[in-house]
């Protein structure tokens, strides 16, 4: 698993396009969910987590092309300035993987005084 590093400014709202793919080829991920959590300390439970959001897949073409999409909203990405660790897991039909993981960086917008 290869660590991928986020970074979104403070209270903005940004989406991510997720692409799974096996041996290269594109997976059905229609109905299937992603489990995203942000976390303070990788090792904290979930439920302590600062961002926590299941997205489902619904069924239509970008799906079944393994395309899908997390958004994180300003009101998501309202936490303090710093860096934390996040996962993703997809989940289907009871079957859990972590398939990435890394440092989400929450930085400061910029102002024009």
């Amino acid at each position: 698993m290869k660590d991928i590093h986020l970074e979104i400014v403070q209270k903005d709202t940004k989406t991510y396009t997720i692409r799974l793919t096996k041996n290269g080829v594109a997976q059905d991920i229609s109905g299937w969910s992603l489990y995203f959590t942000v976390k303070s300390d990788f090792n904290d439970a979930d439920s302590a987590a600062l961002i926590s959001k299941n997205v489902i897949f619904p069924h239509n073409t970008e799906s079944e092309n393994g395309v899908g999409y997390l958004e994180l909203t300003s009101s998501e990405t309202n936490i303090a300035i710093g860096q934390y660790w996040y996962d993703m897991k997809f989940i289907d039909v009871g079957y859990r993987e972590t398939f990435t993981r890394g440092h989400l960086c929450i930085v400061p917008s910029i102002r024009v005084s």
